[in-house]
């Protein structure tokens, strides 16, 4: 069986267990052996993030610590410029020929997709993976309708085939960094070595 490159991206600013529960849960359901933590330098669609690039990729690899299903890579925070996928994507595929390439996102993301740089090659050179939570059903019928009329059937339908169940966390970046600014406890939103990284450094305050 040739080698599989699951990709999890994102600014993880900071991760938290939303983020980890969600990428175990599509481990589990798709029988990945590892998923890669890969934190954003410049996401072309998002702002900056509060945290440097240092600190999040520290603050993932305490979050992963002593969990063998996860790895981290900086390859993005090591490159110039936006953090486009498909860069990523080729830039993987030179260093890892013969590698099949996953890229696991969520399902807030997949209803932004059109608006991706050089989205149809992004979606040929991997195998895109849709995390959602219930109730999903509904509101991404609409969006593959969308999607439906940029890309043909066959891309459509592998999209769709694509999605995986995963549970509710409500827990969000956003809120942890406004909590830390305001002063409130993040205990139990994000891991414990996490917490103590982003309070001793005084990240966010």
């Amino acid at each position: 069986m040739s080698e599989r490159i699951v990709i999890f991206g994102g600014t993880f600013d900071p991760v938290h267990h939303g983020h980890l529960i969600v990428a175990r849960a599509v481990a589990e359901a798709k029988g990945f052996p590892r998923i890669t933590l890969m934190p954003a330098a410049s996401p072309p669609h998002k702002p900056a993030a509060g945290a440097s690039g240092p600190d999040r990729m520290e603050m993932l690899r305490l979050a992963t610590a002593d969990e063998p299903v996860f790895e981290v890579s900086d390859i993005e925070l090591r490159r110039p410029g936006p953090s486009y996928t498909i860069d990523t994507l080729e830039q993987l595929g030179r260093e890892r020929p013969g590698a099949r390439q996953h890229l696991l996102i969520g399902a807030d993301m997949l209803e932004d997709l059109l608006n991706w740089h050089r989205a149809g090659d992004v979606v040929s050179a991997a195998e895109i993976i849709v995390a959602a939570r219930r109730p999903w059903q509904q509101r991404l019928d609409e969006v593959f309708r969308r999607l439906a009329e940029h890309f043909d059937d066959e891309t459509v339908n592998r999209l769709r085939g694509s999605v995986v169940e995963t549970p509710r966390v409500d827990i969000s970046s956003t809120d942890i960094r406004r909590r830390v600014a305001e002063g409130l406890s993040i205990r139990y939103l994000a891991p414990e070595a996490v917490t103590q990284y982003i309070c001793e450094r005084g990240v966010y305050s």
